[in-house]
């Protein structure tokens, strides 16, 4: 506060000086343009009056002036110096009057107003030195001019014109005293210099007022603002403040104090203190306060215990003082103390926690997988300290490797670790960073254990070692997890061969110098979308496999093998010539022709489509060759595609058929009957075609569906129905796989659908159902209905015709079961004489 007053009147003081600067200054300002302006009127005063006795100056008269005594008894002389006299005596102030002209190229005085000594009149002629310049530049520019400046005199030069305005022909001069010219100046200056010193005086007169003024306003303010620190301070204070007298707090309770104890003022003040504090107390603090009592000097710092309003216990620390003259107007009713006081709460609970942390820590290291140590620094790490995990770790008492009692630390470490070990220290403690290092020890057992050790440097005052502190942990197990996850990071888990990401790795690495020539293959499994789609992405994921392990076993050890894709494999083959890759390409081809034959009893067969390239020199890029080997495949893949998926969809058409026990004469006769409805509806032969081989593959999704439900007898239940449902979706996938099959798949999606939408699996209703899904609708549930079944007998034709014309509308194109209808009772089928004889089961019409 006192810093601040002192800065306000250092304030003050500048700004004073200021201020007196500025009144000096303008004082001397206005001092100066008074006398500069009163000097210029004087000028102006001066020259006005030279120029105007100018004007009676006769230009012909001063013409007939020769400047010399025979002027004497000249008229012009007479009437000029007469009017020279007349005009010095006239004007006050002027002294002395002349005019000057040239004759014979020098200045000479024609005539002036004075008297020589003898009282008469001078003679004309005299020359003029003094002020020569002064009248020449007269001569010269025709410009009144007027002199300031020399000694005692001022003078004022007028130019006599000729007749003509032309021509100067003299001068007039008029001499002034000096003093007359400044004596009204210099009076103006001194009423001006006056007005700016009482202006002045007047200013410090104010300025004391107000100085005096703003300095008991800042010490009001100042004293306010004491009051506004003590209360603040006093409100804001982070312990609790109170007056206590005779055992209870009494006045002056701030906030914090009703934080700390929990209770408002106006209860503290209402309770004796024996209430607040801990009841186990009271005793020991009656004793203290009695104390107290006596004595009104004495002073103490106490820890108390006191009762919080929720029942917890607290703690506070109570410096209680006593306060002179407080309580002078009723001194039989004992001191007043100030009391002070300090939550300690969390510091009584620091302090325990700590204690419980000493006693967590003893059974810490006790309990640690692993060992504390302090061990000097040398090379046989003398340990001065050991825990007792030691023995768990190494299989060696504590206090066998105290001071090297029977062996040294450095024993325990592997021999490969130790120069290792020592180097990192050496590092570490120059710059002084805590150690962390890996490495092996054997144990008393012989085995190896990875441990992981964290330590640092122990300096004396000079900055030298004095020993290592640290910890050493078992880690044994973390390396173990950490081999498996870089086997997981380096390898698939579903082949267990090498992952994309190994083999990347493997490709930078072996693209040197000394693995040339390097060849590297790629193979694909063909059919594998077609696999996933017919036998789910479980049975694929067998092929998978199989077709890893056969690729595997035909490679060498030093030989990489990854899947590199969902179905694409790739090897990387270092010191292997391009012949030595065609060779083992030819082999893995070999490998799967060996397997399907002792498999024949799958529905499908393993077939790969292979590519290979080589670098043979260092110049040629290795990615190019990897590019080059995929583009082999690729075209490989191309020209077997037709053929490996007419035979993989062979064998899934027989699957189908032998599980389901539907037969290939069914779809035939639907096929006729399809064709049959077509050609009545004048479809074109690209459509005829297609019905055909809708006709051909429309329960192809049954070979997805679970051998109990497609050979079940009698009606599924809800469960089992649901199942088979999905079987359209299913010949979907299966026909999408495959470019040849494409332009059916939407059919077969549809092929249960309804005219009414209530069909599956998408619940289309009337023309959204694709033409040719209609058509076969109406054929398959014909067949159907005329075909055995284990739980009834095949319908008669007529019958079966019945309700295919009962239920179209619903169930069919009211249109084409129209014509199917027409078609049936005009032509006799002679295949269907024969229908019903096999005795097959068809599940998808419920």
């Amino acid at each position: 506060m006192w810093k601040s007053f002192n800065n306000s009147k250092s304030i003050d003081v500048y700004l004073f000086v200021v201020t007196l600067i500025a009144c000096i200054g303008v004082g001397f300002v206005y001092i100066q343009d008074t006398q500069e302006k009163y000097e210029e009127q004087a000028r102006a005063h001066i020259i006005g009056l030279a120029e105007s006795a100018e004007v009676f100056i006769p230009p012909d008269l001063v013409n007939q002036l020769e400047g010399n005594e025979k002027d004497l008894s000249s008229p012009a002389y007479t009437y000029v110096k007469d009017g020279l006299t007349r005009f010095s005596d006239r004007n006050q102030g002027v002294y002395f009057a002349y005019l000057y002209g040239e004759r014979g190229g020098r200045l000479t005085l024609l005539a002036d107003s004075g008297l020589s000594d003898t009282g008469k009149p001078p003679p004309p002629g005299r020359g003029y030195v003094e002020d020569s310049p002064l009248i020449d530049r007269v001569f010269t520019t025709a410009e009144t001019v007027i002199s300031t400046d020399e000694g005692h005199w001022v003078s004022a030069f007028v130019p006599v014109m000729d007749s003509q305005k032309e021509n100067v022909i003299a001068v007039f001069g008029v001499d002034y005293p000096s003093a007359y010219y400044h004596q009204e100046i210099q009076k103006h200056v001194l009423h001006a210099a006056f007005a700016a010193a009482c202006v002045f005086l007047l200013s410090a007169a104010l300025w004391s007022m107000l100085i005096k003024n703003r300095t008991l306003r800042s010490l009001s303010t100042k004293l306010q603002a004491s009051e506004s620190i003590f209360r603040t301070v006093f409100e804001q204070a982070p312990v609790g403040i109170a007056i206590a007298r005779n055992n209870r707090f009494v006045s002056h309770i701030n906030p914090e104090l009703e934080r700390i104890l929990g209770k408002p003022r106006e209860e503290l003040t209402s309770i004796p203190l024996t209430e607040i504090l801990h009841p186990d107390d009271i005793q020991e603090d009656q004793e203290q306060f009695a104390e107290f009592k006596e004595d009104g000097t004495w002073a103490k710092s106490l820890i108390k215990r006191f009762i919080k309003p929720d029942g917890s216990v607290g703690w506070v620390n109570i410096i209680c003082a006593s306060l002179h003259g407080h309580n002078h107007n009723n001194p039989s009713s004992g001191p007043n103390y100030i009391c002070i006081i300090e939550d300690i709460s969390e510091r009584i609970s620091t302090e325990k926690a700590l204690r419980e942390s000493e006693r967590s820590k003893s059974v810490l290291l006790a309990n640690l997988p692993g060992l504390a140590y302090r061990c000097l620094y040398d090379r046989d790490w003398t340990m001065e300290f050991v825990s007792e995990g030691c023995y768990d770790l190494t299989g060696y008492p504590p206090e066998s490797l105290l001071y090297n009692k029977q062996l040294s630390f450095n024993e325990l470490i592997a021999p490969e670790y130790r120069d290792v070990l020592w180097r990192e220290w050496e590092r570490i403690l120059v710059l002084r960073r805590p150690f962390r290092h890996e490495y092996e020890i054997i144990t008393a057992t012989g085995h190896r254990k990875w441990v992981l050790e964290l330590g640092q440097g122990v300096y004396d005052e000079k900055g030298n070692v004095e020993a290592l502190e640290g910890i050493i942990i078992d880690i044994t197990e973390q390396k173990k997890g950490q081999a498996t996850i870089k086997y997981m990071g380096d390898h698939d888990l579903m082949t267990g061969l090498y992952n994309r990401r190994y083999f990347e790795e493997a490709k930078n690495r072996l693209d040197t110098e000394e693995y040339l020539p390097l060849s590297i293959i790629i193979a694909d499994i063909n059919g594998m979308r077609l696999i996933n789609n017919a036998f789910g992405h479980k049975e694929g994921n067998r092929v998978i496999i199989e077709t890893g392990n056969l690729i595997q076993s035909c490679c060498g050890e030093s030989d990489v093998v990854a899947r590199t894709g969902g179905s694409e494999f790739s090897i990387l083959l270092p010191n292997t010539n391009n012949e030595q890759a065609v060779t083992l390409l030819r082999k893995i081809n070999n490998a799967c022709e060996v397997f399907n034959k002792k498999n024949i009893s799958r529905t499908y067969d393993i077939s790969l489509s292979m590519g290979c390239s080589t670098k043979e020199k260092s110049t040629e890029n290795l990615d190019e060759k990897l590019k080059a080997a995929e583009d082999y495949m690729l075209n490989s893949k191309l020209l077997n595609r037709k053929s490996s998926h007419y035979t993989l969809l062979n064998s899934i058409m027989a699957t189908m058929y032998e599980r389901s026990q539907e037969t290939k004469e069914h779809a035939e006769r639907i096929a006729v009957l399809s064709k049959m409805i077509g050609k009545k509806l004048n479809l074109p032969e690209n459509n005829l075609d297609e019905l055909e081989l809708f006709s051909m593959l429309h329960d192809i999704g049954k070979v997805g569906i679970d051998d109990r439900i497609l050979s079940k007898p009698g009606k599924l239940n809800d469960e089992e129905w649901a199942v088979m449902k999905t079987h359209p979706e299913i010949g979907y996938r299966i026909a999408m796989s495959s470019p040849e099959f494409e332009s059916v798949a939407p059919y077969i999606l549809s092929h249960h659908e309804r005219w009414d939408g209530k069909g599956y699996p998408q619940g289309l209703k009337g023309k959204d159902i694709p033409l040719l899904s209609r058509i076969l609708a109406v054929a398959d549930a014909f067949d159907a209905m005329t075909e055995d079944r284990v739980y009834r007998k095949a319908l008669s034709k007529k019958v079966a015709i019945e309700k295919i014309r009962t239920n179209a509308g619903t169930q069919f194109d009211p249109e084409i079961a129209l014509i199917f209808v027409e078609l049936m009772e005009e032509n006799e089928i002679p295949y269907l004489q024969s229908n019903g004889s096999n005795g097959s089961v068809s599940k998808d019409h419920r």
